[in-house]
C-alpha cells in the first residue's frame, strides 16, 4: 500500500485542481447517475464475496490450499491486466454499453462453474473473468458518473459512490453464506452471478430512461 503512493509522489505533475469542493447528498447523486449508485451498491455485494468468500467456497468444495491459493491470486491478477483494455475502452464508447456489456459477461463467468461444479479449471476460469470484469466496474462507474457531474463535485461524489458500495459489502458475506448454506456451495456462484447480471440489466433499463449524453468521446472524464 506505501509503494502504491510512489508513483503519486514522484510524478512531475500537479494534482488535479479544484477550485471549489462542494458536499454532494446521496439523494442529488441518485438523481445524476441511477447507473452509477444502483451498481456501486450491487458491486459492493460481489467485492465482499470475492474477497471474503471465495477461500470460504474452495475449502468447502475440496480444493488444497495451493488450489485455494491460486483461485484468489485469478481474481486479483485478472483484475490488474483487464484495467487496460477496458480503461482504453471506456474512453473511446460509450461508456453505458461497456457497462452492460462488463457486466453481462462477469454473470456469465459466474454461471460456468455455477452449471458445471466440480471442475478445478472451471472455478479458476470463473474466478478469473468475474474478478477481471468486476474490478474495472468499479473505476468504469466512477468515470461514468463524473461524465454527469460538475468538475467540483467530482471528489465528493467518489467518497458518496465508496459509501454505496460499503453498504452493498455489508450484506454481502450475509447473504452469500446463507446462500452456500441453503442452495449449496454453488450459491457462491449464483450470488455473484446474481448481481452482475444485475447490474447489466439496470444498464439495460436505465438506457431506457435517459439518452446517452452528448459529449465527445475525447471530452469525456478519463476513466484512469
Amino acid at each position: 500500500v506505501s509503494l502504491a503512493f510512489a508513483p503519486v509522489l514522484l510524478s512531475v505533475k500537479p494534482m488535479p485542481a479544484f477550485a471549489t469542493k462542494k458536499l454532494m447528498k446521496i439523494r442529488e447523486l441518485i438523481a445524476a447517475s441511477p447507473l452509477a449508485c444502483v451498481g456501486m451498491f450491487m458491486l459492493g455485494g460481489v467485492f465482499s464475496a470475492q474477497f471474503g468468500m471465495s477461500a470460504v467456497y474452495g475449502s468447502r468444495v475440496g480444493l488444497t490450499v495451493g488450489e485455494i491459493s491460486l483461485f484468489v491470486s485469478a481474481i486479483y491478477v485478472s483484475a490488474l491486466v483487464l484495467q487496460y483494455p477496458i480503461g482504453w475502452l471506456s474512453d473511446r464508447m460509450d461508456r453505458r454499453i461497456l457497462i452492460i456489456w462488463v457486466s453481462l459477461i462477469g454473470a456469465a463467468g459466474s454461471m460456468i462453474a455455477f452449471v458445471i461444479p466440480g471442475s478445478y479449471t472451471l472455478i479458476f476460469v470463473s474466478g478469473a473473468i468475474v474478478g477481471g470484469t468486476s474490478n474495472p466496474l468499479y473505476a468504469l462507474l466512477i468515470a461514468y458518473a463524473n461524465d454527469y457531474l460538475e468538475r467540483e463535485d467530482m471528489a465528493s461524489a467518489s467518497g458518496r459512490l465508496l459509501f454505496i458500495n460499503g453498504l452493498g459489502a455489508i450484506a454481502g458475506p450475509l447473504t452469500v453464506g446463507v446462500m452456500m448454506d441453503v442452495i449449496g456451495d454453488n450459491g457462491f456462484w449464483l450470488f455473484t452471478g446474481i448481481l452482475m447480471f444485475a447490474v447489466g440489466a439496470w444498464g439495460l433499463y436505465r438506457s431506457t430512461q435517459r439518452s446517452r449524453k452528448t459529449i465527445e468521446f475525447e471530452e469525456q472524464v478519463s476513466y484512469a
